[in-house]
């Protein structure tokens, strides 16, 4: 049989945490409104529209903030922050040419402010526009070399092009500014995760982990990534963490056995197997593997019973047979093992049929040495 007598192709599933699947998140830039900047009564009309317009903005009333900004710039053309808070308006609504002239109008009125650059850099990188985006990020930085974010977002743009060492060190960067943000801590490490560098992203996961220990998914990921490094007593710790916060959870449990079983611990992983398959009896490859697990630990009886479950449910599964056929074997019932591992390959499944006449030869060979050992004792009583 191919590896180990059963292979659940649900056993280990590449996990993903809500946040990185599917790429990278970017934090958009963040418009000034009344309430970060702070208005005073005694403002003049020009400010007045502004404000109007930036409440309208965090309404999300876009219509009646775009008409309060145009009036601002009707009366000063070179008010910076409508120009800026357009070109968030115009990102909102997908108009990414006028949202770039709109921040590139800003930058040129605000040369040293660093969240104009920030703005720019995110609307050139939503566009695909990512070696401008780049330079705009490192302009940001220069200005404001504390700010988290603009490392967070270069990185994304660096992931976006396929440039790994780069993506990495820039999310580095920002996990060092500000090493208590768990979200920028697991976009570093979804990152690493992704490209199968799972011991460095384990320290990641450690550190999101103190941050906020009772996370069931960074558990099941170190559950995953602690299995991938060959760590198997961390990896069954971390599953059962999280199989205390999700009992009813069947791949969890699975994790749980197969961690277990590499560590040498049949009887945990025995009841982890079978707790999922109380959960799901219609999960027809439960039974193999749990039948698997029983012969390996010398529970015989309960891997035919085991098996048989199986197949009342899939009646030509070529794996019950052969978890039947080995529970037989080792019993000493060799001619009983020929009989199901000839099942087995009757069934025509390709991906047992060799296993199965491989057995059987080794079965007959396993005879023809019980003959010989017979006749051997036979006349040494002589």
């Amino acid at each position: 049989m191919p590896g180990r007598l059963v292979t659940i192709s649900l056993a280990v599933m590449a996990l993903c945490l809500m946040i990185g699947c599917g790429g990278q998140q970017v934090a958009e830039e963040k418009p000034a409104t009344p309430a970060s900047t702070g208005s005073r009564p005694d403002m003049s009309e020009v400010d007045e529209h502004y404000y109007i317009g930036a409440e309208y903005f965090k309404n999300d009333m876009l219509g009646d903030a775009t008409r309060e900004f145009k009036k601002v710039l009707e009366m000063d053309p070179n008010y910076e922050k409508a120009h800026r808070m357009l070109g968030h308006i115009y990102l909102k609504q997908g108009r990414l040419d006028e949202s770039i002239a709109a921040f590139e109008k800003s930058v040129s009125l605000a040369p040293n402010d660093a969240s104009a650059y920030g703005s720019l850099a995110f609307a050139l990188q939503y566009d695909g526009e990512y070696d401008a985006a780049i330079e705009n990020y490192r302009r940001a930085n220069e200005l404001d070399p504390e700010n988290p974010d603009y490392y967070l977002n270069m990185g994304s743009t660096y992931d976006k092009q396929g440039l790994l060492a780069e993506a990495i060190e820039s999310y580095r960067k920002a996990v060092e500014l500000d090493p208590t943000e768990t979200a920028n801590i697991l976009t570093l490490g979804n990152l690493l995760y992704q490209n199968k560098l799972y011991a460095d992203a384990i320290p990641l996961y450690e550190n999101a982990m103190q941050l906020d220990p009772d996370n069931f998914d960074i558990l099941k990921t170190l559950g995953y990534l602690q299995a991938q490094v060959g760590n198997h007593t961390a990896s069954a710790d971390y599953y059962e963490r999280a199989v205390a916060q999700r009992p009813d959870d069947v791949q969890l449990r699975i994790s749980a056995a197969q961690a277990f079983d590499k560590m040498k611990n049949g009887d945990t992983a025995i009841f982890h197997a079978e707790k999922a398959l109380e959960l799901r009896p219609d999960m027809a490859d439960l039974y193999s593997y749990l039948g698997d697990l029983y012969n390996r630990n010398n529970r015989y009886r309960d891997a035919i019973s085991v098996a048989r479950q199986e197949l009342e449910i899939r009646p030509n599964s070529a794996a019950a047979y052969c978890v039947w056929g080995k529970a037989l074997e080792k019993q000493g019932d060799y001619e009983g093992a020929i009989a199901k591992f000839q099942q087995a390959v009757n069934t025509g499944d390709p991906a047992w049929a060799p296993y199965g006449t491989k057995e059987i030869e080794r079965q007959r060979q396993l005879i023809e040495r019980r003959e010989l050992i017979r006749e051997q004792q036979e006349l040494e009583g002589e």
